[in-house]
């Protein structure tokens, strides 16, 4: 994709975006809602003319505003799953996967092995003689993969397909569409807001805003690399300390010291940021687990804080706590082997290894 622009009256849906997805990649698409995703996916599909931009599949243009030339969207070569599942309810488990090779007009010993691979694949096996609509809302959905599968397309297209299923389904089916993609070794983009999913699925996560790209990388990358503070904010728990840069390192990608508060703050913490200059407001990007909350006072001052737990949720192998501290309400994710108590006064001590000075404006 080179320099997608698609608009909706004086709306910039999508921004002069620009990305590219490698042969059996999962891309996933990521943002809150408005953020041009799902306008995104459609241009891709051919649901949507963008005015300005290319859209290019193994280097053959199917998409170019320039030009002229918009390739419909049965030409491309593409499969879509979308949100609701599209079943259709005059029809069989099998009739419905079968429908795009029906369309093709596909001989009907291809139909068969197709219908049945794709069955077995989404663990549907058994099953396709039943009414669609007769299956639970988890196996529906698996038949509108098995649908988008079937065709072998070229590329797999997901518009938030699991928003629908209850918390334990969407676990099992991330399992199964990551399984599923693999197998088949094809080239997907996944569009969801939902940051679990996108960790969980994506070979590579592309943050959105505003029309635009914020950030791409892995899940991995993006949860404790982020760029600015909107990804910091939009992957995971994030807090946020305000403060002001006393002492920068003699590398760029080294360690600063950051006063966190007032300039007459009494906390320096040291962490990562060698792009922050010396004097400058700078927000400390701290995730929950990167604190060790203790009972006892630290041996250093240094990047600790003190502070009262305001409530506590023991979850079995961590306890989250909601401490109140002068810089503000802190998560912390505390060890689930000690019991906290409401007013109980604790020192949290901040991993300097891993927290990360942002610019204040990012």
């Amino acid at each position: 994709m080179r320099g997608l622009t698609k608009r909706f009256g004086d709306f910039r849906a999508v921004d002069d975006v620009s990305f590219e997805v490698e042969e059996g990649e999962l891309l996933v698409l990521l943002g809150p809602s408005g953020c041009g995703k799902t306008t995104t996916l459609r241009c891709i599909g051919g649901l949507e003319h963008p005015e300005a931009g290319e859209i290019l599949i193994e280097d053959q243009p199917v998409t170019d505003a320039a030009k002229g030339w918009f390739l419909q969207p049965e030409a491309r070569g593409m499969g879509m799953v979308a949100q609701s599942y599209a079943i259709w309810p005059h029809m069989s488990v099998y009739e419905n996967i079968a429908f795009p090779l029906r369309m093709r007009k596909e001989r009907g010993d291809v139909v068969s092995s197709r219908v049945q691979e794709a069955l077995e694949m989404v663990q549907l096996g058994g099953l396709g003689d039943r009414n669609a609509t007769d299956l639970s809302g988890g196996q529906q959905q698996r038949v509108a993969l098995a649908r988008a599968i079937v065709g072998r397309p070229r590329v797999l297209l997901f518009d938030e397909p699991l928003s629908n299923l209850d918390a334990k389904l969407r676990e099992q089916m991330r399992y199964l569409l990551k399984d599923v993609q693999r197998e088949i070794g094809i080239t997907a983009v996944y569009v969801t807001h939902d940051q679990a999913e996108a960790m969980g699925l994506g070979d590579e996560l592309l943050v959105m805003n505003a029309g635009r790209i914020e950030q791409r990388g892995s899940a991995r990358e993006l949860y404790r690399e982020p760029r600015t503070r909107f990804v910091a904010e939009f992957i995971g728990v994030a807090n946020m300390l305000k403060g002001t840069v006393v002492e920068t390192p003699s590398k760029p990608d080294g360690a600063v010291y950051v006063r966190l508060g007032d300039d007459d703050g009494k906390t320096i913490v040291k962490c990562r940021g060698g792009a922050c200059d010396l004097g400058k407001k700078v927000t400390v990007l701290v995730r929950p687990e990167w604190f060790e909350a203790t009972q006892g006072r630290p041996q250093s001052d240094q990047s600790a804080i003190k502070g009262t737990v305001r409530n506590s949720q023991y979850l079995g192998e961590r306890t989250e706590l909601l401490v109140s501290t002068e810089y503000g309400e802190l998560r912390v994710n505390a060890s689930g082997d000690v019991a906290y108590q409401q007013g109980q006064v604790v020192h949290l001590s901040i991993d300097d290894d891993k927290s990360i000075a942002l610019p204040a404006t990012a």
